[in-house]
């Protein structure tokens, strides 16, 4: 699709920089690649909601000693 638009050519050149990109094109077409790709990424940890840790330094020793104990049989 072909299309004229303004861009922020400091935001551009940043870009740009970032991605490793040659051209105005590649570069507007990565950033939009990654923005999806973002959001999918977003709406599968979305998906699986939160874990609700209760978990001190002494939980997380006791579940180490235990799982080393049993992995040694």
């Amino acid at each position: 699709m072909k299309t004229s638009i303004e861009i922020d050519e400091k935001v551009l050149e940043q870009a740009r920089k970032i991605l490793g990109t040659d051209t105005i094109r590649e570069t507007v077409n990565e950033s939009l690649r990654l923005v999806v790709r973002q959001r999918q990424l977003q709406e599968v940890v979305d998906m699986f909601g939160t874990l609700d840790m209760d978990l001190t330094p002494q939980k997380l020793r006791k579940m180490r000693y235990h799982r080393t104990r049993d992995e040694s049989r």
